[in-house]
């Protein structure tokens, strides 16, 4: 049952934004009481924040590779999720209580990754929001494009982004080459 909510939720949101997701709605989408989903998420902010859990336990970097290799992966597959659900990204930059664990979790193993460059941990601190600013940017950009709100990312569009992080990451690793860089 929950995760037929979640569904029915994201969809709402993908489709309406934040404003046209209530309680009510998707109960009567879901066809239950709007007090089920109360009981599985407390509230409104319990349900988004467990929707980022959702959709964000799916950004995961390869177990293999280099650092580079890993960070672009697993920054690749959030751009693809923030795309896809743009209305889920803003509502989670507007309420810092609902700030998923997986965001968490990805943050920190980029930074991980970063750091395996002998960097100092300010540096690989930097970079990683750096790296995070641009996904996010470039993600809300492409989604809000006509036509391409809740689309997977293709073409040009992703072929910008590759373009982009590509040169964001050889300019992280040449920096390394130069301690006052």
């Amino acid at each position: 049952m929950p995760e037929t909510i979640l569904s029915e939720a994201l969809g709402i949101l993908d489709a309406d934004g934040l404003d046209g997701l209530s309680m009510r709605v998707l109960a009567t989408r879901v066809g239950i009481n709007p007090m089920t989903i109360y009981h599985h998420f407390k509230d409104r902010d319990g349900l988004i924040k467990s929707l980022a859990e959702w959709v964000y336990a799916e950004v995961v970097a390869p177990e293999t590779g280099d650092a580079h290799t890993r960070a672009r992966s697993l920054l690749t597959a959030y751009y693809a999720k923030v795309v896809r659900h743009p209305a889920l990204t803003l509502a989670i930059f507007g309420r810092p209580a609902v700030f998923p664990d997986h965001a968490v979790r990805i943050t920190r193993e980029l930074m991980s990754f970063l750091s395996e460059h002998n960097h100092s941990s300010q540096r690989s601190s930097r970079w990683t929001h750096i790296l995070v600013d641009y996904t996010h940017g470039a993600a809300l950009a492409v989604a809000t494009q006509d036509g391409s709100m809740g689309r997977p990312p293709r073409g040009a569009m992703l072929d910008d982004f590759d373009s982009g992080l590509d040169e964001l990451l050889e300019a992280f690793r040449r920096s390394s080459d130069h301690p006052s860089a």
